[in-house]
């Protein structure tokens, strides 16, 4: 026998042997869609809170099930319906994962009906692959003996169901309640048992699927796979890249504010403006931050009678460090920036105050990104007409803008639970409401030299003028300069979410400085 009639014989009858069952497994046409399916559905059902896997596993797992059906959707109308479902999961999870670098998400979440219509939709989209998939398998899936496979994804289904009835009992009756310092739990029993008996389904969901997977070695099937163009490696790194590419300049984009309407200062003021303005220096004003003031400011204070300041005090009684202060200024430092408080009182007719709050970049930070002025004021005196500035200087010409001031609280007693009610009954009772706190956020432009700016409002203080009111006019506020310090940050944080609050703490990429201003002194007659 030649060397290749005995190689041509032994070929052909190593042909002849069946390989090994688990090689036998591998090979059939169904076997890596339904490995991909079961992963994607384990990584979509389950998240974790850490190392951002709440955003990178239910991305892949959304891929998975679809390239799982993507093999499939030929074969049968339940898997092609499985494989609509499963891209129009994926690119919800692909937008979800690029919208997080943006606020938009923020806003889908404030927008109870579009955020409540959209977890209707993915939950609705979820059930209707768990019966596709089912109802597929036992088309297309008979044992040699003609016995369908044991029905657990069926079970999985049911035990689905029942997780989306606990989460609407939930949501329907809740077993806490809003209290003054946070919820309190009312039925200890509901409150931990709910999630309890939700972690023992899924589990036993997932358990379901891997039986399922299980049931289907050995059977026979009637599968067509479908040809792809992208394999699978491919197609999941186009995915993550997708997203990467995408969340970068969100980032970025999202990071950038308006500051405003800006208008080059060139013209002088008018004769009234420039007296009024020398009249404000006379009775104390600094300088320079008399010339700051435009001239719709100019002409509120153009009655004034009186300017005074007060003090910077120190809330922080557990270290040694105090307050730095330059004259009237209270010195911050913020990251790589380095920035001066000012506040001032412009004294009216008839009781009324025009409070001014500036603050001036000494050093402007090199990462212009996310910047806010924020003021928590106490609830003394009713407070009205809020404005903002923010002066720049780029080279040998000076910019200026109003920011609109956005404010936060404000809320009335129908707003608030009774706890809440009872704790500010006195400032509803003065006010009507709870007291506003103003801010305004912006950027700083990236040719700009210099930067400040100011927030002002006027307070009605005239129970003053009572005679019988012989106690001092006493007032406090806490002044924040807040700024984003690094640009890869995700999700994306807005720096809105913390203007009017007194928060000291990390947000995110977000950082605080800040000063408490007092006054008491007799009221200027």
């Amino acid at each position: 026998m030649k060397p290749d009639e005995f190689d041509l014989q032994l070929m052909d009858e190593m042909s002849q042997l069946p390989p090994p069952a688990p090689e036998v497994h591998d090979y059939t046409p169904w076997q890596a869609s339904i490995r991909k399916i079961i992963w994607g559905m384990v990584l979509v059902t389950f998240r974790f809170e850490f190392f951002y896997l709440q955003y990178l596993l239910p991305l892949l797992g959304a891929t998975l099930l679809y390239l799982g059906y993507r093999s499939l959707r030929k074969s049968d109308p339940w898997f092609t319906l499985c494989w609509g479902l499963s891209a129009f999961l994926l690119v919800i999870h692909i937008a979800y994962d690029i919208l997080t670098a943006t606020p938009i998400m923020a806003q889908i979440t404030q927008n109870t009906v579009l955020n409540n219509s959209l977890t209707a939709l993915m939950v609705v989209a979820n059930a209707m692959i768990l019966f596709a998939l089912r109802a597929g398998i036992r088309r297309r899936f008979v044992s040699v003996a003609g016995v369908k496979p044991k029905d657990w994804l069926g079970r999985g289904l049911v035990a689905y169901l029942l997780c989306l009835a606990l989460a609407l009992w939930s949501t329907l009756e809740p077993a806490t309640e809003s209290g003054l310092f946070g919820d309190s739990i009312t039925n200890d029993w509901l409150y931990y048992g709910r999630p309890i008996a939700a972690i023992v389904l899924q589990i036993y969901l997932l358990v379901c699927i891997f039986r399922q997977s299980e049931s289907l070695v050995g059977q026979g099937y009637d599968i067509v796979p479908a040809p792809v163009r992208v394999p699978g490696k491919r197609f999941v790194l186009g995915v993550f890249l997708l997203v990467l590419l995408a969340s970068l300049p969100a980032l970025w984009l999202s990071s950038r504010l308006p500051t405003g309407e800006a208008r080059e200062v060139t013209a002088s003021l008018a004769g009234e403006q420039t007296a009024v303005r020398d009249h404000l220096i006379e009775l104390g004003l600094p300088q320079e931050l008399a010339d700051t003031l435009d001239e719709a400011e100019l002409t509120r204070c153009k009655d004034a009678y009186a300017v005074q300041t007060g003090s910077w005090i120190d809330l922080n009684l557990t270290d040694d460090t105090v307050p730095q202060t330059e004259g009237t200024d209270l010195l911050v430092q913020l990251d790589d920036a380095q920035a001066r408080f000012s506040v001032w009182l412009v004294f009216l007719p008839q009781g009324q105050v025009r409070w001014y709050y500036f603050f001036q970049y000494d050093a402007l930070p090199a990462l212009r990104l996310q910047e806010q002025f924020s003021l928590d004021v106490s609830s003394n005196d009713a407070h009205d007409d809020y404005t903002a500035a923010l002066l720049w200087q780029e080279g040998e010409t000076a910019y200026l803008s109003h920011p609109q001031v956005q404010l936060a609280g404000g809320q009335t007693a129908e707003e608030l639970n009774e706890a809440q009610q009872w704790w500010y009954e006195e400032e509803l009772e003065r006010l009507g409401h709870l007291h506003y706190a103003p801010y305004f956020s912006f950027s700083i432009p990236q040719k700009a030299t210099m930067l400040g700016g100011y927030l002002a409002y006027t307070a009605d203080a005239s129970e003053h003028l009572e005679r019988e009111n012989d106690y001092p006019y006493y007032d406090f506020t806490h002044l924040f300069l807040r700024r984003q310090t690094s640009l890869l940050h995700y999700p994306f944080r807005s720096i809105d979410d913390l203007g009017g609050l007194g928060s000291l703490g990390a947000y995110g990429p977000i950082r605080s400085a800040y000063g408490t201003f007092e006054y008491s002194a007799p009221f200027p007659q």
